[in-house]
């Protein structure tokens, strides 16, 4: 019994172990809760709980992954990583924070223009855009639709992607280019879904490569018209795309014409390799022409 005495009275209350490491005991908890900070010591009978100063190293450190906005998720893998690999990781978070807070002040500068109703002012913007068309032939496809967050969606669309480049060869030029149609928003609180598309030199060779394949269908797509403009790498995040869709709309739109898909961004290059200000691909709508009614005279 005594040694027990002993133990509990080298170990620190919650409420002394939240003033050394200057976390509340409801984060505290949250984080026994996941694994990332359990208790050296918890009553059976009370629930009550105590810690070991050497976890106040551990604790300040959860406490300033949090304050770089790290989510827990990645917390767990960090705090049990080497100096080296820890110090690889935060850096690299550090990054991406920084390109979501640029892209967040983008989107803030588009919101604002459209809550102010300055679709003028919105236009300015995107003179740097120029839209094309293209006629598009009809191909054989491999097609796989996913729903995934935004946190999930370039996990979900790289392992989609390597399965169907495995599946043989496809076609060449833009014609053979993947692409991803979003048949919705794909943000924290949207899935979209979303369809990864690759075309293939036939039907036939689309449907083996498809039974090899989870999830994966084969078919023909149709030929059609597309409207579209290139983008870099750097314009595919922050509200570019959408400066880009709504130049897009207005082109359509200024040509009489009618948009028959969502917007898809078709592939042009690796976008693990490409630099911010190299094309990596396509943002196109597919279109119909409205063809104007004969004349009864003609």
């Amino acid at each position: 019994m005594r040694r027990g005495a002993d133990v509990a009275a080298r170990l620190l209350t919650i409420g002394e172990f939240s003033a050394a490491c200057r976390l509340s005991p409801k984060a505290l908890r949250l984080y026994d809760r996941l694994g990332l900070l359990r208790p050296a010591q918890v009553d059976a009978a009370t629930g009550y709980r105590w810690y070991a100063p050497t976890q106040v190293a551990r604790a300040r450190t959860v406490g300033l992954l949090r304050r770089l906005e790290m989510p827990l998720a990645l917390i767990a893998e960090v705090i049990d990583q080497t100096p080296r690999q820890a110090v690889a990781s935060i850096r690299s978070h550090a990054v991406t924070d920084a390109r979501a807070a640029s892209e967040r002040a983008e989107l803030a500068r588009y919101l604002c223009l459209l809550i102010d109703d300055q679709k003028e002012s919105v236009s300015m913007t995107n003179q740097t855009f120029e839209v094309q068309q293209r006629a598009v032939p009809e191909r054989a496809v491999l097609s796989a639709v996913r729903r995934a967050h935004i946190d999930e969606l370039g996990p979900t669309l790289g392992a989609l992607l390597g399965a169907m480049s495995s599946a043989g060869p496809g076609l060449t030029g833009v014609d053979g280019c993947p692409y991803v149609v979003y048949y919705a928003e794909v943000s924290h609180d949207s899935d979209g879904p979303v369809e990864m598309v690759r075309p293939m030199g036939d039907l036939a060779m689309a449907q083996r490569q498809s039974a090899l394949l989870d999830d994966v269908q084969a078919r023909v797509e149709p030929a059609h018209e597309e409207a579209f403009v290139a983008l870099t790498m750097a314009q595919t995040r922050g509200s570019a795309t959408m400066d880009a869709l709504d130049v897009l709309e207005e082109f359509v739109v200024s040509k009489g014409a009618t948009v028959t898909s969502p917007p898809r961004q078709i592939m042009i290059a690796d976008w693990r390799t490409a630099g911010p200000d190299e094309l990596t691909c396509h943002l196109a709508v597919t279109v119909r022409s409205v063809r104007p009614t004969p004349s009864p005279l003609s």
